[in-house]
C-alpha cells in the first residue's frame, strides 16, 4: 500500500460528461456572475463534442462539490461553456458510474483460500467502484482478493476487491467482473482520477488520429 500524504488538490476543475459517463472534456468552474448559469472554461477535451450533447453532467475533482446534470446554452470565444443547471447528482453518482475501458496487465492475490499464488490478470475496465479483468484462474461470484491497480498518479494501489460475475471467455481467459471493498476515500479518488486520465488520453489519442 501506498502513504498518503496531504497533497493539495487542484482547484475548481471538473469533468463534462455525457449520460453514458463518457467523458467529453476538462475544464475550470468559472465564478458564478448570479444569473443562474455554470460556466466551465473547457481546457482539455473537445468543445465541439460537449456543444453537440443535450445534456452533459459536470463532476468537479473535489468530491465535497455535488455534481450537476446540466442542459448547455452557448460557447463565448474564451472556450467557456455555459450550462442552464438542471438538477442536483446525489451522492456519487455521476463518479460512481464512469466506468473507463483500461489495457494493463497487473496481478490478483486470493484471500480466504489456502492457495494464495498470485495470479497474472488483464484489466478489461475500472471505475470507481470495482474492476473487469481477464484470468486464466478460476474464481467464483463471492470469492475475494487483492488486486494490484498500477495506473494511479502516486504509485501502485493494492484493493481487496470481491468478484460479482463471471462474463465471456476469450480462450483460456475468463472475464470477471468485481466490486472493490472497504476503499478508503483518498483510494477511490485517486482510482477515479486514473479512469479520468485514461478517458482523456483517449480523447487526445481520437483527435490525433
Amino acid at each position: 500500500m501506498i502513504g498518503f500524504g496531504k497533497k493539495k488538490k487542484e482547484q475548481n476543475t471538473c469533468m463534462i460528461m455525457d449520460s453514458l459517463s463518457k467523458v467529453l472534456a476538462k475544464g475550470r468552474l468559472e465564478k458564478p456572475q448570479g444569473d443562474g448559469f455554470l460556466r466551465v472554461k473547457v481546457t482539455e477535451g473537445s468543445i465541439r463534442d460537449v456543444l453537440r450533447t443535450n445534456k452533459v453532467q459536470i463532476v468537479p475533482s473535489q468530491e465535497d462539490q455535488p455534481a450537476t446534470l446540466g442542459r448547455v446554452v452557448d460557447c463565448d470565444d474564451n472556450d467557456v461553456i455555459s450550462f442552464t443547471p438542471l438538477r442536483e447528482l446525489k451522492g456519487e453518482e455521476a463518479r460512481t458510474n464512469l466506468r473507463m475501458p483500461v489495457d494493463f496487465t497487473s496481478y490478483a492475490y486470493p484471500l480466504g483460500t489456502a492457495d494464495k499464488t498470485r495470479s497474472a490478470i488483464r484489466a478489461n475496465d475500472l471505475s470507481g467502484g470495482g474492476v473487469a479483468f481477464y484470468c486464466a484462474r478460476e474464481f467464483a461470484p463471492g470469492d475475494q482478493l487483492e488486486v494490484v491497480i498500477p495506473i494511479t498518479r502516486t504509485a501502485p494501489l493494492l484493493l481487496k476487491c470481491q468478484i460479482l460475475r463471471k462474463g465471456g471467455a476469450n480462450g483460456e481467459y475468463t472475464l470477471y467482473a468485481a466490486k472493490f471493498l472497504d476503499i478508503i476515500d483518498e483510494e477511490e479518488s485517486l482510482v477515479r482520477e486514473a479512469v479520468f486520465r485514461a478517458q482523456l488520453q483517449h480523447i487526445r489519442d481520437r483527435q490525433a488520429s
